[in-house]
Formats: structure tokens, sequence, C-alpha cells
């Protein structure tokens, strides 16, 4: 047991899904809930159940959550669109019959249904562009601008600007990286 503490903590008790392996491409030291460095799959954590509910719906690449995210966007926000819609003509409607007015309850739900419509529509529009420039990038249509500029210079010239490499001091991976944040805090006596 002593063998296994560190500082106060048990470190027998590290988990091992700290590092993964894609299921897709097979590049190790990934870590779960990201996405692999390779291939760009979504490494689930099953033990996690959000990670669960993204591999049920399928989403397991960035473009997959953004057209989940279109389509939750889009569907919220038309139905409280027509909520909004259906409450006011149902209120002006009794309020034509009976010139009951409505309970002022229902002006701050107008409201609401209206916020919320507005923020689920420009959600849309910002996914929409997400989704124009991660299919951009698959394709390789994205281009820098960096070509275009006559400024540019070349990675020979570049490489009279930069000083040279310091080989001598370069500091190794460390092996023990992010490991202190799932350790389990063991009492002193």
């Amino acid at each position: 047991m002593a063998d296994n503490l560190i500082r106060g903590f048990d470190i027998s008790t590290v988990s091992s899904s700290l590092t993964m392996f894609c299921p897709k491409c097979g590049k190790g030291e990934q870590t779960s809930d990201t996405y692999c460095r390779n291939c760009g799959e979504f490494l689930a954590d099953f033990s996690n159940k959000f990670s669960l509910i993204n591999k049920v719906l399928g989403v397991n690449t960035p473009e997959k959550q953004v057209n989940v995210n279109l389509a939750i966007n889009l569907v919220t926000s038309i139905i409280s669109f027509l909520l909004l819609v259906f409450l006011n003509g149902y209120f002006d409607g009794r309020y034509t019959r009976t010139q009951e007015s409505a309970p002022p309850i229902i002006y701050l739900i107008y409201l609401f249904l209206g916020m919320v419509a507005v923020w689920q529509f420009l959600s849309f529009i910002i996914n929409l562009n997400l989704k124009s420039k991660l299919s951009g990038r698959k394709s390789g249509r994205i281009s820098t601008d960096l070509s275009a500029n006559e400024n540019t210079i070349s990675s020979a010239e570049a490489k009279e600007f930069l000083p040279p490499a310091d080989v001598e001091n370069i500091v190794p991976a460390s092996a023990t990286e992010n490991t202190t944040k799932i350790l389990n805090k063991v009492s002193r006596k």
C-alpha cells in the first residue's frame, strides 16, 4: 500500500481510461470524450451517460454533431414560434368573445417564447456557418489568404528570420501529466 501512495494520494485506483486507442484508426494515447487527433473520430467514454447518448444517436464526428444541433435548433425555434402564435391567437380570440384580457403572466410567456425562438434561430444560423466551414475543411476548399498575399515569404526565407532550434534543451513529455486529476485522496492517520 505504501508503494501506491504519492503525497497522500492512492495511485492504485488510477483509471485506465485516461488514455485509449481510437477504434477507427488505432492511434494510441488518446483521451476519452475528445476527438481522435489522427482521424477525427469521437472517442466516447461509455461510463459517462452523455457519451452513451451521443453513441446511441450516432454522433461521433463534428459534422454529425453540427447536424444534430441544426435539427434541434430549427425544431425548437419553430415550436417556440408556433406556441407564441397559438397563445396569442387564443387569448386574442378569448378577448374578442368575452372581453376578458389575458392574465399578466401570459405576456411574460410571450416574451420568453419569443426570446427562445430568436435564440434558437440565431444558433441555427451560427451552426449553418460552422457546417459550411467543416464541409470546406473536409473537401479542402478552405484556402488561406496567405497564398494570395504579396507579402508572404517562402519557408526558406522564413528560416532566415527564425532563431535556430534549441535541440539541447528539449523537455520530454511527462509520464504523469494529468494523472493527479483522478487520484483518490487517502486519509492520513
